[in-house]
């Protein structure tokens, strides 16, 4: 399955990979791609009113009401207005999870599995673990800056 491939700046966000030769946009068959969309973009608000103070609105991806199948991304989100705790980093992995089931139903993967920890008082680390329906595993690990997320 190949995709367009993302690379992560040394902000911490994703772009567009390119050959800085040819200047071609590069494919990969990671997938690490649907792993990022799947966390990172949020999906549409489904408890009104007791989310983050995000802007804009979590509305979601437009084309998900003419969606009869889900939603595209995930409600990582829920958790920010949370303190930095072991309750909120074992929700961080529940809705990291659910956000990735998909790709279990579609054969995607074999299983998925998230690992959320608190790394200090400021940033919790998160390990994405992907069985392929081969059986061999890719790991993703990201850092969320609790600060940045407006949680505290």
């Amino acid at each position: 399955m190949s995709d367009l491939a993302l690379y992560r700046r040394s902000s911490g966000d994703f772009d567009l990979a390119f050959d800085e030769v040819k200047g071609d946009l590069l494919t990969s068959d990671s997938l690490e791609n649907a792993v990022v969309i799947s966390i990172g973009t949020y999906a549409r608000e489904r408890k009104l009113g007791k989310v983050a103070n995000l802007k804009p609105n979590v509305g979601g991806w437009w084309g998900d009401a003419l969606s009869e199948k889900g939603n595209l991304g995930g409600y990582l989100y829920e958790a920010f207005p949370g303190k930095l705790t072991e309750v909120t980093a074992r929700s961080v992995e529940n809705l990291v999870n659910e956000s990735l089931t998909w790709m279990v139903e579609d054969g995607v993967a074999k299983s998925v599995g998230c690992k959320a920890e608190i790394a200090d008082e400021e940033t919790m680390n998160v390990t994405i673990t992907i069985q392929r329906p081969d059986g061999s595993d890719d790991a993703y690990a990201y850092e969320i800056k609790w600060m940045a997320t407006d949680g505290i």
